[in-house]
């Protein structure tokens, strides 16, 4: 029994790449068991599958972290996946994931790529097929930004939840819908706001009216500004104000987004918006004020 080889199945795959390219979970689940029955010294000890899922990086995989938990355990002696890029579609991650199995004397295998992690030319070919996969995520990254940004610049919706609207689809198309009781709120709020109570203000009265967002949590400053410096609620699409949020954040803020002329129905008058403009503008270039207490002397 000691001859026997515990294998790991990994699959994963993405919702665009799924409806583009057909790589499903059943289908990669069905090839590898079928590779992992004709070899007579291996079985298959368990399967982890991220559905949905995308490889740029480690963080929101679940299963793959349930994996390198086991891995560590001793659970398994080979990690079989149907391609590379299912394992990792960056290169660091890539090569930091075999390394952890390694630690463990655990062997990486793919079913697609023929080539052993264990040899000082199987690990550079490890390292030229990372390298390609994440050249191909970049390439698909940028043609899907450079279709959104088309998009925007015609006025049409690329998706997201705005509180005022549903999205509404129609073939491969996204358009915006008004929901009437949301829109009432938006215009509660950019008419309170006019009234100098300021963004902690606007969102206790929100609060305390029974008011609630669109996630159905209370309110905060941050959302109330998020809100009232929305072009959409004046009928215009903005696309492109975070660029690589996830890993620059507030660095990554672009000071000239694309704004049009968008086809959907407005929630705010202009002359509405023209007032809460000119209160923003006023007040950011104000200190912050950094004490709300009352002074007793």
């Amino acid at each position: 029994m000691n001859d026997i080889t515990r294998v790991a199945i990994y699959a994963r795959v993405s919702t665009e790449e799924q409806a583009d390219h057909g790589y499903s979970i059943d289908a990669q689940l069905e090839t590898l068991r079928e590779y992992v029955k004709k070899s007579n010294s291996k079985i298959v000890s368990g399967e982890y599958v991220d559905a949905g899922v995308s490889g740029k990086s480690i963080e929101g995989r679940g299963e793959l972290q349930r994996l390198l938990a086991h891995a560590k355990e001793g659970r398994f002696d080979e990690v079989i996946v149907w391609k590379v890029n299912r394992l990792a579609r960056n290169t660091i991650d890539l090569l930091q994931i075999v390394d952890h199995l390694n630690r463990y004397n655990i062997s990486f295998r793919s079913f697609s790529e023929s080539f052993e992690t264990e040899t000082p030319m199987g690990k550079f070919a490890l390292q030229m097929m990372g390298a390609v996969g994440e050249f191909e995520r970049n390439t698909i990254v940028d043609n899907v930004r450079l279709g959104m940004r088309q998009r925007a610049k015609k006025g049409k919706w690329n998706g997201g939840v705005v509180l005022g609207y549903r999205s509404i689809k129609a073939g491969d198309q996204s358009t915006l819908e008004v929901i009437p009781e949301e829109a009432a709120i938006v215009r509660r709020i950019f008419e309170l706001y006019t009234t100098e109570k300021g963004l902690w203000g606007v969102a206790s009265q929100l609060n305390q009216e029974g008011h609630r967002t669109k996630l159905g949590n209370l309110f905060s400053p941050q959302g109330i500004a998020k809100i009232l410096d929305n072009p959409v609620y004046i009928g215009k699409i903005r696309y492109d104000v975070q660029q690589d949020w996830g890993r620059k954040r507030r660095k990554g803020t672009n000071k000239e987004p694309i704004v049009s002329d968008g086809n959907h129905e407005p929630i705010v008058p202009e002359e509405l918006w023209g007032k809460v403009r000119t209160l923003r503008e006023a007040k950011a270039s104000k200190p912050p004020r950094t004490f709300y207490g009352e002074y007793p002397l």
